[in-house]
């Protein structure tokens, strides 16, 4: 049986609103800073410091060794990268590595950038001077990159502390992994591009690349390190930072794609959504990759990032000794959402219970009105995405016989439904019943609020973000990362990539 996982008791403290406290460090004290909870500092976090990279420079970094570590038997290791202006143990206690290390038996080091709490990470060179000089006296600045970025210092600090690991403890060098969350990330991102084949996984938490040190101007990938596994998790109301010069949509859109490629995961995602996760799975020929789109979270990560990158999926992938990916079961099967709509406004096309299927019409919105009493003017009370009635019933498995304006439907349990165009009103086996909005003909088709539908006959969970609707059998909370994902499949949109036109469609096939 695996060791239980102890979270322990510590000091609540809700006034103290310092970024990384260094009251923390060392204390009992757990405080939430901007949605990441801490955890009470690990008595086990080792601390050491030493010019390990051999160039003058003297780095600090932090090593978590379980209870259960034998020295007998190889153990995997996970490198964790802290966000800018954090510390190694401030990635240690704002997130649960530590924990899942426990359970697991795996070991985890936690270093320190080498100046101003900044990777030195590589950027667009149009904009470095800019985002290396600071705006006032004082102001935290980027640790400037200077040459080619196998020889930036922090990055031969990773690979010291990997070569110093497998010296001092017992390490299995085809189970090494590499994560980061904020800045953390665009350090793993850039450890994995160049780096990539020292590690079986890569995972991070906000902050994608710029998509300009992606993607060469003839849309070919830049990347030295090869395939790995690699989890992206983004956070509803995060942003990508403003010297990118790129919106949110396409920065993440791109990440994706650009590790999609990589790994030849260029199929339809499988998605499971439960409660505020989005979970979707790409599964490749040379490495899988997952994105997780949280609802409703602010930059940073969530403090369960840790367990599901394990279990979904570092626990199930390894190099072998020629460096090779190998791919094994997981702590935690990935298992899709079976019952789903996914609806997108434009689309003529509908994810049905894990599957592209024609809707017979193109998705539209109407809005319920009020007009009576405002003299002439008019308030939107509801806005719903409208679906072919017909396509609706024969999803869920009824029958349905319709001329264009009315439509009378007969579902699996024998219920049977009229509807007419422009009623608000329909009959449930002969009995008059409200719907959000009326019925409405268009093409020739009958259409009607699919939210009603899916709500009011099946006793759904239905959300919306933009322009997309999702239903499933259990409270699934779509986010926009996500809706953005199948907006650009259902209305198989071209997205621009730094100059590469890369069609949703084709990547279906």
């Amino acid at each position: 049986m695996k060791p239980k996982i102890h979270i322990l008791p510590g000091v609540l403290n809700d006034a103290n609103r310092d970024y990384l406290p260094e009251a923390i460090k060392g204390s009992t004290m757990v405080v939430n800073e901007n949605g990441n909870n801490s955890q009470v500092y690990p008595k086990g976090l080792l601390e050491y410091s030493g010019d390990i990279v051999g160039d003058g420079i003297c780095d600090t970094w932090y090593v978590y060794v379980p209870e259960s570590y034998d020295p007998a038997k190889k153990a995997p290791l996970v490198f964790s990268m802290h966000g800018g202006l954090m510390s190694g143990w401030g990635q240690c206690i704002y997130t649960s590595w530590t924990l899942v290390a426990e359970k697991e038996g795996f070991l985890c080091v936690f270093p320190n950038a080498s100046s101003m709490k900044m990777w030195m990470i590589e950027c667009d060179p149009a904009v470095v001077d800019e985002i290396c000089s600071p705006a006032y006296e004082g102001a935290p600045v980027l640790n400037r990159p200077i040459g080619r970025v196998p020889e930036f210092h922090d990055v031969k600090l990773v690979q010291a502390l990997l070569e110093k690991m497998c010296r001092d403890y017992s390490i299995d060098r085809g189970r090494v992994y590499i994560q980061g969350m904020s800045m953390g990330n665009a350090m793993t991102s850039q450890v994995a591009r160049y780096l990539g084949n020292l590690f079986a996984g890569a995972a991070g938490s906000g902050c994608p690349t710029n998509c300009k040190l992606l993607f060469a101007k003839d849309g070919e990938l830049i990347n030295e390190g090869g395939p790995l596994d690699i989890w992206s998790s983004r956070l509803e109301h995060d942003q990508v930072p403003p010297h990118y010069g790129e919106d949110d949509r396409d920065t993440v859109i791109g990440n994706l794609n650009y590790w999609r490629r990589l790994n030849d995961a260029m199929g339809l995602p499988e998605l499971a959504i439960r409660g505020d996760k989005n979970l979707l799975y790409y599964r490749g020929s040379k490495a899988n990759v997952m994105l997780m789109d949280v609802y409703n979270r602010d930059h940073g990560q969530t403090f369960d990032d840790a367990q599901l990158v394990w279990d979904y999926l570092f626990s199930g992938v390894y190099r072998d000794a020629q460096g090779g990916l190998h791919h094994t079961q997981t702590n935690r099967t990935f298992q899709k959402d079976e019952k789903n709509l996914l609806l997108c406004e434009g689309a003529h096309t509908a994810l049905a219970n894990g599957s592209l299927t024609e809707l017979g019409g193109t998705v539209f919105r109407r809005d319920k009105l009020k007009y009576h009493g405002l003299n002439g003017g008019q308030i939107v009370r509801g806005s719903y995405l409208y679906a072919p009635v017909a396509f609706l019933t024969e999803h869920f498995g009824g029958t349905v016989h319709s001329d264009g304006e009315t439509a009378s439907i007969r579902l699996t349990d024998g219920r049977e439904l009229t509807f007419a165009h422009g009623c608000i009103g329909c009959t449930i086996d002969n009995t008059v019943t409200d719907m959000l909005c009326e019925a409405v003909t268009v093409a020739g088709k009958l259409y009607v609020s699919a939210q009603w539908f899916c709500e009011a006959l099946y006793n759904l969970h239905v959300s919306s973000y933009g322009d997309c609707m999702y239903a499933s059998d259990h409270v699934a909370r779509l986010s926009r990362y996500t809706a953005w994902v199948y907006s650009d499949i259902l209305r198989e949109t071209h997205t621009q990539q730094r100059g590469m036109y890369f069609s949703c469609k084709e990547a279906s096939k």
